[in-house]
């Protein structure tokens, strides 16, 4: 199923996997249009990471999430998922940005994630002991006034949910230092697996 996303188009949503992952995540579901479980997309991003990955975003209104997915050399998406922010950060100096980002103990990159609840996550992208350099992306952003173009530095971090199947197995933690516009902070995000034909995108 190749993907033809474009600002403004509306695609249904299956809201099972929420549904199934409410309590035991801290993912909230997507906010659908009124009285419909479809969804529309205020934006269009496209990621290029240092490993040569390509991922496309469809970002919901208002900053409400964002379907991640992965596209195989065909342009497929071979796995979704959806992340909504759950916190920011804007360090004030070197030094607390050192805290994220010190190649030798900053927390982007180091073997685990703990969030403000004290849950802890382990590193999901090169599991590892040591600290490991964040990955770095390049996203291009489409939106109706324009293209932007965001710089980040990110880890993916995980844990399992302990829910029975068919719900999500495994909640994620996207930690990102984003530069754009002039501006640079870090974002925490946590996110589910969806099944990328529960979405309308074709």
């Amino acid at each position: 199923m190749r993907v033809r996303a474009q600002v403004g188009m509306v695609m249904a949503l299956d809201p099972t996997p929420f549904i199934l992952a409410t309590g035991a995540t801290k993912v909230p579901a997507p906010v659908t249009d009124a009285g419909s479980a479809r969804i529309s997309i205020e934006a269009v991003g496209q990621v290029s990471t240092s490993q040569g990955a390509q991922l496309l975003r469809l970002y919901l209104p208002e900053q409400r999430g964002m379907f991640q997915l992965h596209l195989d050399r065909g342009g497929n998406p071979d796995e979704c998922r959806f992340f909504a922010r759950i916190d920011e950060v804007t360090p004030a100096d070197p030094g607390e940005w050192g805290v994220w980002l010190n190649p030798s103990d900053g927390m982007i990159g180091w073997p685990q994630f703990q969030t403000k609840d004290g849950k802890v996550y382990d590193r999901a992208w090169a599991p590892g002991s040591s600290r490991t350099p964040p990955l770095r992306l390049r996203e291009t952003v489409e939106t109706a006034q324009g293209t932007h173009v965001l710089q980040s530095q990110a880890m993916l971090y995980a844990a399992p949910t302990g829910l029975a199947d068919p719900a999500p197995p495994t909640e994620y933690i996207l930690v990102s230092a984003v530069e754009a516009g002039g501006r640079a902070w870090v974002e925490i995000a946590a996110g589910i697996d969806v099944n990328p034909a529960m979405l309308s995108l074709a």
